[in-house]
């Protein structure tokens, strides 16, 4: 998803009701999150469902691109979701596994 524009600051949660497992290492800069979005493969609802591992913490923020905004939400170990604010759409899905284990080794855990 080159040329788009990644809204600052970034936000990073983390859900401490669960096993942290290593979350309070994650950090994803604006850039990124472009290297995410050009690098993840976009799935089906049911692919995602079947094989996304939902991390308890993620990083999130906005993006422009195409004169349209989007919200976006990154987990550690590489699932993600994109969705165009205006047309209150259904999300996109993203999956990240062995190409961000070079691209992106701290998403990745490593």
């Amino acid at each position: 998803m080159p040329g788009h524009a990644v809204a600052h600051p970034l936000e990073h949660a983390i859900d401490h009701t669960q096993a942290t497992m290593g979350c309070e290492t994650l950090t994803l800069a604006a850039k990124d999150v472009e290297t995410y979005f050009s690098t993840a493969a976009e799935v089906s609802a049911s692919r995602f469902d079947a094989e996304a591992i939902i991390l308890p913490c993620s990083v999130s923020g906005t993006l422009t691109k195409g004169g349209k905004r989007y919200a976006w939400r990154i987990h550690a170990a590489g699932a993600g979701y994109l969705t165009e604010q205006a047309a209150r759409s259904e999300s996109k899905r993203f999956l990240c596994g062995d190409a961000c284990e070079k691209a992106l080794p701290a998403l990745m855990g490593h």
